[in-house]
């Protein structure tokens, strides 16, 4: 049922990986314990117990209580009941939640840098106007209200109306299409994030592997293959459900179902024989569960985890057979598990090792490749066996040759050697949670921008740690969902570079369209300084500048905010989350460049116009209507082709990549309202006249293929320039 129907008097049952609903005192429990980082900042988990309910004092902090369950806490281990006594606004988490609300959210690094470039062009722009009006009045003579008009006109040319609605609806894009690539974005931070993202550390299984386990055998103390009943008892009685239906979520503990089912082995009927006295979940620290049987009146304790751990655990060494089994089984990237039992009055004994296979996703060597191009490294994390993990790491492309760490190891590392280990791509074997999150903030102090990938409770910390916490959607806990910024819905690797591919298409969109957007403002000022400091009229209506800056610039701006990655995307190294959105390199092709060019257009059909209607150069104009509202709306479809052309030119790829329509069929749709509006506002009566334009000869109308096809050739003659000034060898001196 969902949590805010539960009422108090509710009985609810919590396992390892759920999020209490609501605050609630212990009924039962089984191996319980709870994350109670959300109340105290402490991630090591507590115990629980259904101790009797005390005497409660209001002030006293619910974390002291052993028997009460905090709305909010994360079960990290075992089982329980629990009777429900507080919810909503009176629970734990209520209170906290009545907090936060009274915090503001600072803005994001990406919110600043338009906030910034905002207050820089109105700034520049109040400061052009003003420039103008003082030249105006001190060279010209023109009247103060002339004056202040035409600084009116400057200001409104200069300030691009239509940037941040296009902003908004670009970054609306941007997460659309990385949820249709299968990575749901939870913060609108780790967009701008995940496109500098320089280093991935990444768990190994449901990540790099299919998580699609199966038993390929089992090897006995003395090498056989003889699968003795104990050893049958210990894989089904210590997992932490005993039916499938309930196991689907964990493929470790529904192959040994099938394996066990294999063999005779029905589950209800083995707890009828061997009546469950306790049982301890896996726990990621010590690596082992157990669980405590009753067999024929006598205890029975069962074993099964991690070889190492289950050896320390009973202080026992394995068999010569049994270790050759071990390593071999590693060498091949199996998973294995070491099944022992200790029973009342008698010595430990080992009963076998279980040998799984998960094999790696088919699409991972190809995104591991991409990572490499696009200078990402990639850390693997797992708690698997050392041999097991460099055989993955082989299989998927990562590399044979590279460091594997295991996590005691970790432990007596200073932060410069973890620093050192990670200068390439690495792998780290046996490791805890805590050196998990011990390595996130090692990487992020050295400068790098740093992806976790995490699934259980345990990640939470780890997640929220990194810059962009990425939860495992299919196998995730609530708890790992909550803390990350990003969940697969396929829990796929590849799913994460393709996330980064999009980020950067993101990052490099919004300049286009920035650049798009501030190339028409370049246009739209030179004609009034043309108007002030010249004896030609005004060539461009104020009018006319917001039919550009809200009208016809809007939509093929959005088509820009939504251009695929394209083939170099993943081909860059990545650049830093500060570098700036209008780099100089960009404002120079955009202001110095595309902007002239523009202008030069709208500005020749201008004075085209007039010369066609019996204007020479030394010749007075005539500014009678409607041949001079026929000559500025020339300038207007002037300025316009230049935006067509510059719709092309922001685009990556050859000229025939950047002419095809198929890749984005928005640059389509917005080329055609681009036209449709433009001649709208032209011939369509009463509406030409409030935007102060008239309507052309049809010849005139050649303005807008001729226009385009200049911005692109002379764009074309650029990136040709480019590529030969990049292509000189360098001469030594």
């Amino acid at each position: 049922m969902p949590a805010h129907e539960l009422v108090p008097g509710d009985v609810i049952r919590l396992s390892a990986g759920d999020v209490v609903p609501a605050d609630a005192a212990l009924l039962t429990a089984e191996g319980l314990t709870i994350d109670l980082s959300l109340l105290t900042g402490e991630t090591i988990p507590v115990e629980r117990d259904p101790a009797p309910l005390p005497d409660i004092d209001e002030r006293a902090p619910l974390s002291d209580l052993r028997c009460i369950l905090p709305a909010g806490a994360a079960v990290v281990t075992g089982t329980g009941e629990a009777v429900v006594w507080a919810t909503g606004p009176y629970s734990s988490v209520g209170r906290i939640a009545a907090l936060v609300t009274r915090v503001e959210r600072g803005a994001s690094l990406l919110e600043r840098q338009i906030a910034g470039l905002s207050r820089t062009t109105v700034t520049v722009a109040v400061l052009v106007g003003a420039a103008t009006l003082a030249l105006a009045e001190l060279t010209t003579g023109v009247e103060i209200r002339a004056g202040l008009t035409f600084a009116a006109g400057v200001i409104v040319a200069l300030v691009p109306e239509g940037l941040l609605p296009t902003l908004s609806v670009a970054l609306a894009i941007g997460a659309r299409r990385m949820a249709e690539r299968g990575a749901a974005v939870r913060r609108l931070s780790a967009i701008e994030l995940v496109g500098s993202v320089t280093v991935i550390c990444t768990d190994k299984t449901g990540t790099l592997t299919e998580n699609r386990l199966t038993v390929l055998g089992f090897v006995g103390p003395d090498g056989d293959d003889r699968v003795p009943e104990e050893a049958l008892r210990a894989a089904v009685l210590t997992n932490k459900v005993l039916n499938d239906r309930e196991a689907v979520r964990d493929p470790l503990e529904a192959a040994l179902l099938r394996w066990a089912a294999a063999h005779g082995v029905d589950p209800d009927v083995l707890t009828q024989r061997c009546p469950l006295v306790a049982r301890q979940p896996f726990d990621p620290r010590r690596r082992y569960a157990t669980a405590v049987c009753a067999v024929n009146g006598h205890r029975q304790e069962l074993f099964k985890g991690a070889p190492e751990a289950v050896l320390t655990a009973l202080d026992l060494a394995a068999p010569a057979p049994l270790q050759d089994a071990i390593t071999q089984a590693a060498a091949r990237g199996e998973r294995v598990l070491l099944l022992a039992m200790r029973e009342e009055g008698r010595p430990a004994r080992l009963l076998g090792l279980v040998r799984l296979h998960d094999p790696p996703r088919p699409e991972v060597p190809a995104a591991i490749a991409a990572c490499r191009r696009a200078g990402i490294r990639v850390i693997m994390l797992t708690g698997d066996h050392p041999v097991t993990a460099r055989a993955v790491a082989v299989a998927i492309g990562l590399g044979g040759d590279i460091p594997v760490v295991e996590g005691w190891q970790v432990d007596g590392m200073s932060d410069v050697d973890l620093l050192r280990l990670t200068r390439t791509n690495a792998i780290f074997a046996r490791v805890d949670p805590e050196q998990k999150l011990r390595l996130v903030p090692v990487l992020r102090r050295a400068g790098e921008v740093v992806v976790v990938t995490g699934d259980g409770v345990n990640d939470a910390p780890a997640l929220h740690a990194a810059d962009v916490g990425v939860a495992m959607g299919r196998r995730g806990t609530e708890v790992a969902k909550q803390a990350a910024d990003i969940v697969l819905a396929d829990d796929n690797f590849a799913t994460i570079v393709a996330a980064i591919e999009e980020g950067r298409a993101i990052k490099q969109n919004i300049r286009r369209f920035v650049s798009y957007v501030f190339t028409s403002n370049v246009a739209e000022l030179v004609p009034f300084l043309v108007d002030i400091f010249t004896p030609a009229p005004l060539p461009l209506g104020v009018t006319q500048v917001l039919a550009v800056d809200l009208g016809t610039d809007l939509l093929p701006a959005l088509a820009l905010g939504a251009e695929p990655p394209s083939r170099q995307t993943l081909a860059r190294p990545p650049e830093p989350p500060q570098y700036p959105l209008l780099t100089r390199a960009l404002a120079l092709r955009t202001f110095l460049f595309y902007g002239l060019i523009e202008a030069t257009i709208g500005l020749a059909a201008f004075f085209g116009y007039y010369a066609a209607h019996g204007w020479r150069p030394t010749a007075a104009f005539d500014t009678s209507l409607p041949l001079y509202y026929e000559a500025t709306t020339a300038t207007f479809l002037g300025i316009v082709a230049g935006q067509i052309g510059c719709l092309f030119a922001q685009r990556d790829g050859s000229l025939r990549e950047r002419l095809a329509l198929l890749p984005n069929p928005l640059v389509g749709v917005g080329l055609a309202f681009e036209l449709l509006l433009a001649g709208a506002l032209v011939y369509v009566p009463g509406l030409n006249r409030w935007f102060h334009m008239a309507a052309v000869p049809p010849v005139w109308l050649l303005i807008l293929p001729v226009g385009a096809t200049v911005v692109l050739s002379l764009d074309e003659g650029r990136r040709a320039l480019a590529r030969w000034v990049g292509a000189r060898p360098v001469r030594q001196r």
